[in-house]
């Protein structure tokens, strides 16, 4: 095996215990580097960083950072982290710290199109915060002991109160382990003088199924049990902390009582009435968007035949209430209620529910916005239209490309123009043939394509979406679960969280997981687990409102001379993270200017 051919293949041969590959010899000792929020590093990878950690971030943000800790030629015992609070010259302290370490889990087969061959990669996010007592070593975030050679990846979040004065923090990264001299990282943060919005602009939708919360943990979903109901909540906030909104927020949602109202004081134990647990979600957690939960059999056996009248009547008392408890521009119908028609009988159907919603007339003049996860471009026009019956359309990524970039129609535009809304969304199996067309390398995806999330691809695939979709005006992102595997798979060493039926075999790793859970028995505890990749998207959001806040100042042009940098569009766009943290740089220095 030609080691030097990628980083990547060399930290294989270490794991293989192949010969031509070493870390670094001058590493003799415990070592600590500064990495990128972007970068990865295999087991055995010799990591290339800093001595430093340097951050800018805006008050109310997350701002995460990484390290990498080094066994050294004679490996380490009982390795601890910890970070220090950030204090600046007048002695005001940031102390909202959380530490992780990050766990590997192994790509066997690689994803379609991924570049990079079998590897392990870091993703699962352990608390230090968590007690260490009775738990392996396998599920704890620390002590750890570290083999010759052997990298141990941290992630820090950092989040700044908004009401934290501007200006310069420091502190530092503390590295101990037995018989080695502790190690130290100097931290430095700039705060800047502006603050983000505790409720994103940008909608959000991601499948997180209290059904699936209760499937993982074995017990059935009857919102009897405290405890239950307690821990399907927890998996709600955890979303809805990193800015995005669960699809279906089931301790919110009315049945239909014995006249066919909606049961607003339908009541959950250990949470409260289905009003109260609205507030919660959209006063306290500052959801961006509610969806209703409304199907073709629930809570009517036929809504769109003889239950029809009492469904609507059901559906304007429904959108009524949430346009008062969470404001009109909040409320939308499920985007996995008609999911991706690609028959004429689909097409029909979506048109149906489409006249369905548009017949019921709110007292203020609101709409319920019908969501559909369909391109407006329809290149097969056999299937019929939707043009009239959607209120919001969610293409996937490579659909936007194609009909703007790529055929210049631009019918999303012309959607826009009438009112209509556009979110986008990235899931599983895309159509890369256009691409080929355009550049041969895209058999193995390194350059610019449509942001893929899966696991093994480069990370910035979670960070760029945002950046592209104020080029498009897309104003939502949708994706189709977060607590999603095979059965049988091995979530916690084996990353093929979804392997296909129709093409037979392949895996998507990582690909509808974005959320671990914990269990009692393995880790102390019972809820969830962040990715790595999950940060990712929730740092996207974050440059998404960036964006919108320079968009606000009247900053249009610049806003456009810096994207142009970094995000052109969904088939021209920088693969380097290192351009993206300098435009994102510009932006916030732009922001505390004005």
């Amino acid at each position: 095996m030609a080691c030097a051919l990628t980083r990547w293949f060399c930290s294989c041969c270490l794991l293989l215990g192949l010969s031509g590959c070493s870390p670094d010899k001058a590493v003799t000792g415990l070592q600590v580097k500064a990495i990128g929020s972007l970068d990865r590093f295999a087991p055995f990878e010799p990591v290339v960083g800093k001595d430093e950690v340097t951050l800018f971030a805006a008050r109310n943000e997350y701002e995460g950072f990484q390290f990498v800790i080094t066994g050294g030629t004679q490996g380490a015992v009982n390795v601890q982290a910890s970070i220090s609070p950030l204090r600046n010259e007048a002695g005001d302290v940031i102390d909202t710290v959380q530490v992780f370490r990050e766990r590997y889990v192994k790509v066997n087969t690689p994803s379609p199109h991924s570049p990079y061959p079998p590897q392990y990669w870091p993703d699962i996010l352990l608390p230090a915060a968590n007690p260490a007592e009775k738990i392996s070593a396998a599920y704890r975030a620390f002590p750890q002991n570290l083999t010759a050679g052997e990298n141990l990846p941290v992630w820090v979040d950092v989040h700044i109160p908004a009401g934290t004065k501007p200006g310069v923090y420091t502190g530092k990264v503390q590295v101990n382990a037995d018989e080695q001299a502790p190690l130290e990282l100097p931290i430095t943060l700039t705060v800047w003088n502006f603050t983000l919005p505790e409720r994103s602009p940008l909608r959000t939708v991601f499948g997180t199924n209290g059904y699936r919360v209760a499937e993982i943990y074995g017990f059935e979903r009857t919102g009897k049990s405290a405890d239950d109901n307690r821990l399907i909540r927890a998996y709600n906030d955890f979303m809805l902390d990193h800015y995005l909104t669960p699809e279906s927020l089931w301790d919110a949602s009315p049945e239909a009582d014995t006249n066919g109202k909606p049961d607003f004081q339908r009541s959950f134990a250990g949470l409260g009435t289905v009003t109260e647990n609205m507030r919660h979600y959209m006063q306290d957690k500052h959801a961006s968007t509610y969806t209703y939960v409304f199907a073709d059999s629930y809570p009517f056996a036929d809504p769109l035949g003889k239950d029809r009248q009492r469904a609507q009547q059901f559906m304007r008392d429904y959108a009524g209430w949430c346009a008062a408890e969470a404001g009109a521009e909040r409320c939308y119908t499920d985007p996995s209620f008609v999911d991706e028609p690609d028959t004429r009988d689909a097409y029909q159907y979506a048109r149906r529910w489409g006249e369905f919603f548009d017949e019921i007339r709110l007292p203020k003049g609101e709409k319920i916005r019908f969501q559909v996860s369909e391109p407006p471009l329809n290149e097969n026009p056999a299937l019929g239209s939707l043009l009239g019956a959607v209120d919001v359309w969610i293409p996937k990524f490579y659909d936007l490309w194609l009909d703007v970039d790529h055929l210049g129609k631009n019918v999303v535009g012309q959607r826009l123009a009438l009112g209509e809304e556009v979110w986008a969304y990235t899931a599983l199996v895309l159509d890369f043939d256009e691409y080929r067309k355009r550049n041969p390398r895209a058999d193995v995806l390194k350059g610019n394509y449509p942001p893929v999330w899966q696991l093994d691809f480069p990370a910035i695939n979670y960070r760029i979406p945002t950046w592209l979709f104020h080029r498009y005006g897309v104003t939502g992102l949708g994706y189709w679960d977060t607590v999603a595997w095979a059965d049988g798979a091995d979530i916690w060493n084996d990353a093929a969280s979804f392997i296909s039926d129709n093409p037979p075999g392949l895996r998507f790793n990582g690909d509808g997981l974005l959320v671990y859970p914990a269990k009692q028995a393995q880790t102390g505890f019972d809820g969830p687990l962040a990715s790595l990749r999950l940060k990712w998207i929730r740092e996207s959001v974050e440059d998404y409102m960036y964006i919108d806040l320079l968009l606000q100042a009247g900053e249009s042009e610049f806003v456009q001379q810096q994207l142009g940098k970094i995000a052109r569009n969904f088939g021209d766009w920088d693969n380097n993270p290192a351009v993206l943290m300098q435009v994102r740089q510009a932006l916030g220095e732009r922001l505390a200017s004005l």
